[in-house]
């Protein structure tokens, strides 16, 4: 159906093919980086039997990245769009990993009751666009970067935990105030990691975890910066856009 509307793109050294489409809503670093972050912290606290549950994945990017790192996780790639969630079915099938993911049609703003409070890490890249601005003239690429409630979002999304378990999301460093004002009605131990684009820009980005019930004091943590003062790639970024994963935390 998509054969004349979809790019077939490589990452992590071609080690995972991603189908998606030529126009609409199309992988970036946030994606690729949030993955990472998470196959660190899988590595540092080596739990076997992980459910984890990806909202608003699109084609499954986070998805497919985390289970290429992980075969002993049960991932539920949760998507409202009809046209994202066919491609990501089909990403799942190219890269092998039908006993890892299961792509279901679900909306965070109206949860299935049977997923409440039944995974241990929850993760998102939450649409960050509010109704004022500028709209593209793509519907698809507006469905995936605009949203209407961002609180109801992440509200939402802490539902899906266990207790105890760990939501990570990725955000416009802008949303930092916003972001913790929703997540600390039901979570706390906060970990905040700033990312910057080079020694002299302030941050842009951020990955912020929280445990559902967790009451620890907030840590801000060293954070990185994807290009030094001569315009390369830092060594840390490289890490995780070769490997998938985070090997310094």
């Amino acid at each position: 159906m998509f054969s004349k509307n979809v790019t077939v793109d490589k990452i992590l050294r071609g080690k995972i093919s991603i189908r998606q489409l030529k126009k609409g809503f199309r992988y970036g670093f946030e994606g690729v980086f949030l993955a990472s972050f998470i196959n660190g912290y899988l590595k540092k606290i080596k739990k076997k039997n992980i459910s984890l549950a990806d909202v608003g994945s699109g084609v499954g990017v986070i998805s497919l990245i985390i289970a290429y790192q992980n075969n002993e996780i049960n991932i539920t790639a949760i998507e409202n769009n009809y046209s994202y969630l066919e491609i990501a079915n089909e990403n799942i099938i190219i890269n092998n990993f039908q006993k890892t993911i299961n792509a279901i049609k679900g909306d965070v703003f109206n949860i299935d009751s049977k997923l409440i409070n039944s995974f241990d890490i929850v993760v998102t890249n939450p649409p960050f666009y509010d109704e004022k601005q500028k709209k593209s003239e793509n519907e698809l690429d507006n469905y995936a970067k605009r949203i209407t409630n961002y609180e109801s979002w992440i509200d939402n999304s802490i539902k899906l935990l266990k207790d105890r378990g760990t939501i990570f999301l990725i955000i416009p460093t802008g949303l930092l105030e916003k972001s913790l004002i929703a997540l600390r009605k039901k979570t706390g131990s906060f970990k905040i990691f700033p990312i910057w684009p080079n020694q002299n820009k302030s941050s842009k980005r951020l990955v912020i975890f929280a445990k559902k019930g967790g009451a620890s004091p907030t840590e801000l943590m060293p954070g990185m910066r994807l290009f030094n003062n001569r315009g390369k790639i830092t060594k840390k970024a490289i890490t995780y856009t070769d490997n998938g994963i985070f090997k310094f935390l």
